[in-house]
């Protein structure tokens, strides 16, 4: 005689298994053990299988119809019955009171166990007793894949069969586990109680002891005395993730390494299920948000949008452009760039509220809610630390981009947020005049309030005649001079105003000589008969400065 159901009982690895039928048939021989997950479980089985059940399977399966399924089974000579205590419905209740007076008069073995203990503990304890390791890894193997396999074909929203394919993982594998992303934040956990994951110093890598397609990474982390084992997942080679599994209960053995095989590959395919759900239902929130920002969408649709979006029209909201210059003549939609200004996006929602930030080819933009907890000037120096984080953070990547911010002008309630938009774009539009205004080439983040003439002048002048007209008759002659003979009198002269007439502040930013500078700016006196102590004339200059600069970028 094999392994029987008295064994079973008799084998003290399960305290809370209780017979609850007479003991007429605990010598019947258990030569298989299955979960019943349909009611017509009689057409998937050998014969001879000891049978695992809450009953959820009979729950919308009539008294007779339940009655012809357990003939059926008993046809096939199981062995018996293991059965949750977890009847809550009426008829669920009658259909159990069915199962106890066949069962009775059958002499099948009838076994309750709580419903906090799981199957798959028993499982593998009875495959280990009935068959030889190599077999129990194929059987075992099997009936994991067929139980992932259900939630996948069975469950339409990728969220909730993520969620539940997690309750089923830590139910196999007798632990806790969970899916972090590459900061460490958790996504998805068995575990009410989440934290942060970090990789330690020690981690190392794990040879599980089986053939294995995997591998793993092993670690103890500080103040636990738990063994955590971690499976690197990169989805479309975009997002990093960690599957993580927590050896608090009970320790990992061959055949939970054999459902981590099933595991794996059924975590990656929900995963990249869920992420193209997810981005579909991003992109089609971002074209709406890009069409209210952009000024096309009607005020009733501006409403819609805006409730979907969470915004509100007494408050208070700033608009923040975040983009992508190439430093080299890259090509602004290549997959490269789109590519970098994804993995920017992904370090920006690190610092900023993820909920109003999205990415729009090759630039980034976020809607700022102001509040009174912080005003302007500090709200533009926390963009300031995080354009010099970024940038760092691409330089290390080997990546030449320069990172450039706008900040939209303030304005009240969601409608006038294309205005906020709009005023980002333009003060990254004249970035680069800015900077040669300023004498700052490193100038990154640009205040749409601190740049009026630009946005009230400048930008509502679209003719060039116009914008020639600011530029003085004697600053246009040195222009000339400057083309005629390949010049830097210009360059020099806007050097010069920019720090407050400094000839040794000058020759440092220029990089020449001292008096290289006093001999340009005696020629440039000479060709502009300039009065340099004359405030009227010098802003007439400054201004056909500027005017010549924003020529340049028309």
């Amino acid at each position: 005689m094999g392994y029987t159901v008295k064994d079973l009982l008799e084998s003290n690895n399960f305290s809370e298994m209780q017979l609850i039928s007479d003991d007429s048939g605990i010598g019947r021989e258990i030569k298989g053990v299955r979960i019943i997950e349909v009611p017509d479980m009689e057409k998937f089985l050998g014969g001879g299988e000891l049978l695992l059940t809450s009953m959820r399977a009979y729950e919308a399966t009539e008294e007779d119809v339940f009655l012809h399924h357990l003939k059926e089974l008993d046809k096939k000579q199981i062995s018996g019955f293991i059965v949750k205590c977890c009847q809550r419905t009426e008829h669920l209740k009658r259909l159990f009171d069915i199962l106890m007076e066949f069962s009775q008069e059958h002499h099948l073995p009838v076994i309750e166990i709580s419903e906090d203990l799981y199957f798959w503990g028993i499982i593998k304890h009875i495959l280990l007793q009935l068959c030889d390791i190599e077999t129990a890894k194929l059987k075992y193997f099997k009936m994991t894949h067929d139980n992932l396999n259900n939630i996948l074909l069975n469950v339409i929203d990728s969220r909730e069969s993520i969620e539940r394919i997690f309750f089923l993982i830590s139910t196999m594998l007798g632990n806790p586990v969970g899916l972090y992303n590459a900061d460490g934040t958790c996504l998805f956990s068995s575990n009410s109680e989440t934290q942060d994951f970090r990789i330690e110093k020690n981690i190392a890598e794990y040879k599980s002891g089986i053939i294995t397609r995997y591998q793993y990474l092993c670690q103890k982390r500080k103040n636990t005395n738990y063994i955590e084992y971690i499976k690197k997942l990169n989805i479309f080679e975009r997002q990093e993730m960690y599957f993580v599994v927590s050896e608090q209960n009970e320790p990992l053995r061959e055949l939970d390494f054999i459902a981590l095989e099933n595991i794996i590959i059924t975590l990656q395919f929900s995963l990249i299920r869920h992420v193209l759900e997810e981005n579909l239902e991003k992109r089609h929130l971002r074209d709406l948000e890009y069409r209210m920002l952009n000024g096309s969408l009607s005020n009733d649709e501006e409403n819609e949008v805006a409730g979907m979006l969470g915004l509100n029209d007494a408050e208070i909201y700033r608009v923040v452009t975040f983009r992508m210059d190439a430093i080299k003549n890259m090509e602004k939609f290549t997959n490269a760039q789109i590519k970098e200004t994804e993995l920017v996006e992904n370090e920006i929602i690190r610092y900023l509220p993820r909920e109003h930030i999205f990415l729009q080819t090759n630039q980034i933009v976020y809607i700022h809610r102001e509040t009174e907890l912080e005003t302007g000037l500090e709200f533009r120096k926390k963009l300031e630390k995080l354009q010099q984080t970024i940038q760092e953070f691409l330089v290390n990547r080997g990546v030449e981009i320069d990172f450039l911010i706008g900040i939209g002008k303030t304005v009240t309630g969601y409608h006038e947020l294309k205005e906020s938009f709009k005023s980002s774009k333009i003060a990254l539009k004249y970035i680069k005049v800015i900077r040669r205004i300023i004498g700052d080439e490193d100038k990154s983040v640009i205040d749409s309030t601190k740049v009026g003439f630009f946005y009230q002048i400048l930008e509502k002048m679209k003719d060039i005649n116009q914008l020639q007209a600011f530029i003085p008759e004697s600053l246009n002659k040195l222009r000339q001079y400057d083309i005629q003979k390949n010049g830097e009198l210009v360059d020099t002269l806007e050097c010069y105003l920019n720090v407050n007439q400094s000839l040794k502040k000058t020759s440092e930013l220029m990089f020449i000589h001292y008096r290289t500078v006093s001999y340009r700016l005696q020629k440039i006196i000479e060709i502009m008969n300039i009065d340099f102590n004359n405030p009227a004339e010098v802003l007439s200059v400054r201004i056909g400065l500027i005017a010549i600069r924003v020529l340049e970028v028309m």
